[in-house]
């Protein structure tokens, strides 16, 4: 499933943009390790499927995915796949319309065609659209300190005198 993130996507300097695909090779593999070895292959209708399905819901996210389609039967799911199906799980469990499917309950063709049904469910939500375009808050507080211009706390002076008499 090749990665093309658009004419949109700011250019990243080589050495950044390396280090980034180091790093989503990594977190593939590791969430590869999830999902267990399927009992027999997977069709490839099913995965083009779930691979179209996938790149419709990245493309609310402003990716473009390219999805292909697959020419034989699959042995096991390719980490970006993977990567992408843990992304979609999280934001639509977020959403509050959690996939019918969890990444280590994939056993067959069965689960993962009930994966892109609710999957495409969500590409074809206005509302999933819409959840997925919000602004994210600032997960972190401000570290900027106000100006001593800005400083508008009042401080009461305490009148020793008045409370000894």
């Amino acid at each position: 499933m090749p990665l093309d993130y658009g004419a949109s996507a700011p250019p990243l300097p080589p050495e950044f943009a390396a280090l980034a695909e180091q790093e989503d090779a990594v977190v593939g593999e590791t969430l590869t390790a999830v999902v267990p070895p399927p009992e027999k292959p997977y069709n490839k209708k099913v995965m083009t499927a779930l691979a179209t399905a996938i790149a419709e819901v990245a493309s609310l996210m402003g990716l473009d995915l390219g999805a292909g389609e697959y020419v034989g039967s699959v042995e096991a799911m390719d980490p970006e796949m993977v990567r992408f199906l843990a992304m979609i799980s999280a934001a639509a469990d977020e959403y509050g319309q959690p996939l019918p499917v969890a990444l280590e309950d994939i056993k067959g063709d069965r689960e993962l065609t009930a994966l892109t049904a609710a999957i495409k469910k969500l590409a074809s939500d206005a509302d999933f659209q819409a959840f997925l375009d919000e602004e994210v808050p600032d997960a972190e507080p401000s570290t900027e300190l106000p100006d001593e211009g800005e400083m508008t706390e009042e401080v009461e002076e305490f009148d020793f005198a008045a409370r000894m008499r």
